[in-house]
């Protein structure tokens, strides 16, 4: 190999590290800029193209260590949260773990955080600007969250 094209090489492999630790700052930045209450839903929206499915998890786990409700478009502060790990479900048969829903306020919030989850891109996010730019989309609100109330006579 020459040593031309060695420093050639040499030059792109620092570019490449360059653009990673770059587009790891700006996730790092949106991380902590998605950890406040208050966050309008354009903006949320438009800066879910710069993290992964990692960077959301850590959003959803500093929010709740914050007090926070987990879905980055709710301000509600999480007040009484069970102390129980599992639901059982008699009816279904079913037992479920708490532990992730515990982090929202709601049922409703528990949903639309996974909902926008499952959009975030996982492709590496030093190659997203040879990606086309994905349009993200919210759960509506007017999805009626069912609970059932027992009423005793």
């Amino acid at each position: 190999m020459t040593t031309e094209k060695g420093e050639q090489l040499r030059q792109q492999l620092i570019a490449a590290v360059v653009k990673k630790r770059a587009a790891l700052a700006r996730a790092h930045a949106v991380v902590v800029r998605l950890m406040e209450p208050g966050i309008p839903e354009a903006e949320f929206l438009s800066l879910l193209w710069e993290i992964g499915p990692s960077n959301y998890a850590d959003i959803v786990d500093e929010r709740d260590i914050n007090k926070l409700c987990g879905y980055p478009l709710c301000s509600n502060l999480l007040e009484k949260v069970p102390k129980q790990k599992y639901a059982i479900s008699a009816s279904k048969n079913k037992v479920y773990d708490l532990t992730e829903r515990k982090k929202f306020c709601s049922g409703y919030c528990f949903k639309a955080s996974e909902y926008v989850k499952a959009q975030v891109p996982t492709s590496p996010l030093w190659l997203r600007d040879r990606e086309t730019r994905a349009s993200f989309q919210l759960l509506p609100r007017d999805i009626k969250i069912i609970k059932k109330r027992i009423q005793f006579k």
